[in-house]
C-alpha cells in the first residue's frame, strides 16, 4: 500500500519494540498533509475505525509507522520453535 500512495518518498520496514507487532513500515514525506492522508488510510484500512499510526517530523521529512508483519524476515528454528532472528540477538535479513 505504502509504495502506490501519492508523495511517499521512501519506505522500510525495521523492527520496533514500541509496535505491538513487533515490526514497522516506515514510509517518509516530504509534507505533513501526505503524511497525514497516508496515516489516517493505514489506520483504517488495517486496523479499523478510530484507529491512528505515529506521524512524526524528521527535519526535512514526515514518517509515518505502520505496525506490520514482515514476509520477508528470515525467521530461524531454535528448540523446534520458530523465533525472529532480533529477538535471538542475530541480525536482521531481508530477502530480495
Amino acid at each position: 500500500m505504502a509504495r502506490s500512495f501519492p508523495g511517499l518518498g521512501l519506505a522500510v520496514v525495521r523492527p520496533s519494540s514500541r509496535a505491538f507487532s513487533s515490526w514497522v513500515c516506515v514510509s517518509s514525506f516530504a509534507s505533513e498533509a501526505a503524511a497525514l492522508r497516508f496515516a489516517a488510510v493505514a489506520a483504517g484500512r488495517f486496523f479499523g475505525s478510530g484507529s491512528f499510526c505515529v506521524v512524526r517530523f524528521t527535519g526535512r521529512r514526515w514518517r509515518v509507522s505502520v505496525p506490520c508483519l514482515s514476509p520477508a524476515v528470515v525467521v530461524q528454528v531454535w528448540l523446534g520453535r520458530p523465533r525472529l532472528a532480533r529477538r535471538l540477538g542475530g541480525r536482521l535479513v531481508l530477502a530480495g
